[in-house]
């Protein structure tokens, strides 16, 4: 039994990490369910206005269009012409600029709100993810100060992750959607990092201790003999 618990203290502030995880999914979870409809409410309204603001910017363009074209002596065909193109150019620029804004759901708030409960979802997942793997680097032979490394670097990716999905449902609506992704990069690059450079070293661990490699002279250095 000492044997066991002492194999696990050089993983435990990892553990702990993950275990806060858990919590925070399972109080997201708890928040997004009693706050739902307010959410959803103020993410439609949110896109409400901002749709209505491109449309009145949209309206004055045109109307600045037909002030410009109204006040030129041309034949009427060729104004007609003029004001056709136009009319086409605007309705081009402004359809791109929408596109900017375009949603897999047909609707900014539904996906916002979807990208909020993919944070509690990432929460519960790879919190529990953290946990198994964290218990098989107390199961190997790695010595302690590599153990106390993965504990790290395994509890703040599970830490780290799942906020990047709320920040950015919350910037959904206001940025839309890869404007959204773009702006929290900072936080999706270093939890990607930590969890998928964890998952490969510890691979490696692996691979190295069935293979018998860790006594020989190249690795011996990391492993408890």
């Amino acid at each position: 039994m000492n044997q066991l618990k002492e194999s696990f203290r050089p993983v435990y502030h990892g553990m702990a990490l993950a275990l806060l995880a858990l919590i925070f999914g399972a109080l997201w979870a708890a928040y997004m369910a009693t706050h739902h409809e307010s959410l959803h409410g103020a993410f439609e309204t949110q896109e409400a206005t901002i749709k209505k603001t491109e449309m009145n910017h949209f309206m004055q363009d045109m109307s600045m269009d037909n002030m410009i074209m109204g006040d030129a002596h041309a034949a009427a065909g060729t104004l007609a012409g003029h004001s056709h193109a136009g009319a086409a150019h605007d309705t081009a620029g402004h359809s791109h600029a929408g596109g900017a804004q375009h949603s897999h759901s047909g609707s900014l708030a539904k996906d916002a709100m979807q990208r909020l409960l993919r944070g509690h979802i990432h929460y519960m997942g790879i919190g529990m993810l953290a946990i198994v793997m964290l218990i098989l680097v107390a199961a190997t032979t790695l010595k302690s100060c590599w153990k106390h490394v993965f504990g790290w670097t395994f509890g703040l990716g599970a830490l780290l992750y799942p906020p990047a999905w709320i920040l950015m449902g919350f910037r959904t609506v206001e940025l839309g959607p890869q404007a959204a992704e773009a702006s929290v990069l900072w936080l999706f690059g270093p939890a990607v990092g930590l969890l998928v450079g964890s998952l490969i070293a510890l691979f490696a661990v692996l691979a190295i201790e069935s293979t018998g490699l860790k006594n020989s002279n190249l690795f011996q250095w990391a492993f408890d003999s």
